[in-house]
Order: C-alpha cells, then sequence, then structure tokens
C-alpha cells in the first residue's frame, strides 16, 4: 500500500476536486483522507423523499468512486444506495447530476459496487489526482482535511 504524502500533489489535487464538486453541489460540509486508499465524505444539505427521516451524503473512494447513502436509524453507519458507476473520477457535473437523480426519484447509477482499482495500484490514479492540484495553497476551513 502506498502513503501519499499529505501535503504532495495528489494529495491536494484530491482536495482540490473535492472543493469542485463540493462547492457545485453547495455543500455544508466535507471531509476526506487522502492516505490510501483515499476516500471522502460530503454531507447533502436535502435529503430524499423516500427517506425524509435519514441525513443524505456522498461517499467517495478511490476504488469505488461516488456512492450516495443515508445515515442508518441509528446514526452511526450510512447505508449505501447508489454508485455513480462511471469512473473513479469522474466531472464534478457528473456528480451533480447524479445527485440531481436522486432527488428526482429517477434511481440513477447501479447497485453494486465497480471496482474502478485497487488502491495503490500503480495505474496513474495519482497523476489523475495531482491534474486537479493548482500551484496554490489552499486554504481550507477548520476540521477539514
Amino acid at each position: 500500500m502506498i502513503e501519499r504524502d499529505g501535503l504532495g500533489a495528489a494529495a491536494r489535487g484530491l482536495r482540490q476536486y473535492l472543493l469542485a464538486v463540493a462547492a457545485e453541489l453547495d455543500a455544508p460540509a466535507w471531509f476526506c483522507e487522502v492516505d490510501a486508499p483515499a476516500t471522502a465524505y460530503l454531507a447533502l444539505e436535502r435529503r430524499l423523499a423516500r427517506f425524509p427521516d435519514h441525513e443524505t451524503a456522498l461517499l467517495w473512494d478511490e476504488r469505488d468512486g461516488w456512492a450516495a447513502a443515508v445515515e442508518s436509524a441509528t446514526g452511526e453507519d450510512v447505508v449505501v444506495l447508489s454508485y455513480l458507476g462511471s469512473d473513479v473520477l469522474p466531472a464534478p457535473e457528473a456528480v451533480v447530476a447524479f445527485v440531481r437523480g436522486l432527488y428526482e426519484d429517477d434511481y440513477p447509477g447501479q447497485p453494486d459496487p465497480p471496482d474502478f482499482r485497487r488502491p495503490g495500484a500503480p495505474d496513474g490514479f495519482d497523476e489523475r489526482l495531482a491534474a486537479y492540484a493548482s500551484g496554490e495553497t489552499v486554504c481550507l476551513p477548520e476540521g477539514q482535511a
């Protein structure tokens, strides 16, 4: 398993990618873990009509990409409803379209994890992340990685 430098281009790229997706969705909060396997959580403001008592979120990981989820009844776990399934790093606009479909009850995506890649594999993934990195330091709100 590889370790990513938390300040390196891949880690900065992941943060920039998540910032882009969060901005497109007007997500109130997000968190990411940059080391392999990289993961992320984006809280969504609205609840799904079919789960009105459960918080809605997007999950991302470097194996399966984006997934829509709701908190379990206890609030301790999340239950994945659907995987976007198009790519491990789809354009932010594709993620927005996925979320729109969720709120429109279109049941977008796929029910099973797509298993795009193995974390840490030398397959160009870190280079794809690094492409999202700008030359500027990203200032993040306190509590976000």
